[in-house]
């Protein structure tokens, strides 16, 4: 709000994300992620939509819920997505890739008069409050049906939305894109904030090595 200088910015050099000491985030693996991609929702019409709104995060470089809502028709041009991400204020330009464009036809098909391209915003003139508890509600709503889709595919692990982000990272390091292409993709600032993420991913593939010694 502006209300102090500069200067009284208690954040500048200190941060609280430096008290965290304990990564709790967790992806999918590639075979999780396989069997989340083809479960069969026939019998379950309802968890549709969470399936959709999951599979675009992942396609579109692990875009988080509050940008997918955001998400405008607008952002759309010429097979690319252009926006600025609410969190960093960094700018994406993402090619639309096939999966993508199968869903995007999909909510365009739908007919709605409204500037987004998710049914989650469903009014153009919120308010900020508006908006706020319209993101608490649907997120919520989200995250229950995305717990109903992780069973009904075999996965052992709360597939949240921030699921779909973590995911994205560690799948492709799995694949072997390299850790700045990742970094670049997400529109981190710092390679050491996408290391967060590959926390799991580092682990794992540290205890993989171990193992050669026992294979001797």
């Amino acid at each position: 709000r502006k209300l102090i200088t500069k200067e009284n910015y208690p954040f500048e050099t200190y941060k609280v994300s430096k008290l965290k000491s304990v990564n709790n985030k967790k992806a999918l693996s590639i075979e999780e992620f396989k069997k989340l991609k083809d479960v069969d929702l026939s019998k379950s019409p309802h968890l549709h939509e969470a399936y959709n709104y999951f599979m675009f995060s992942i396609y579109a470089r692990g875009m988080n819920f509050i940008d997918m809502m955001k998400l405008k028709w607008s952002d759309i041009q010429d097979g690319r997505i252009y926006y600025v991400r609410s969190k960093t204020k960094a700018s994406f330009n993402i090619e639309i890739n096939p999966a993508m464009q199968e869903i995007i036809d999909l909510y365009k098909a739908q007919g709605r008069k409204s500037q987004y391209v998710f049914p989650i915003l469903l009014k153009d003139d919120l308010t900020p409050v508006q908006i706020a508890n319209r993101k608490h509600k649907v997120l919520s709503r989200y995250n229950s049906k995305l717990k109903e889709i992780g069973k009904l595919a075999g996965i052992d692990k709360s597939v949240t939305s921030y699921v779909a982000r973590h995911s994205f990272a560690t799948i492709l390091k799995y694949l072997g894109t390299s850790v700045s292409k990742i970094s670049e993709m997400m529109g981190h600032s710092d390679v050491q904030i996408t290391m967060t993420y590959l926390k799991d991913f580092e682990n794992e593939d540290l205890d993989q090595e171990i193992n050669k010694l026992i294979e001797l």
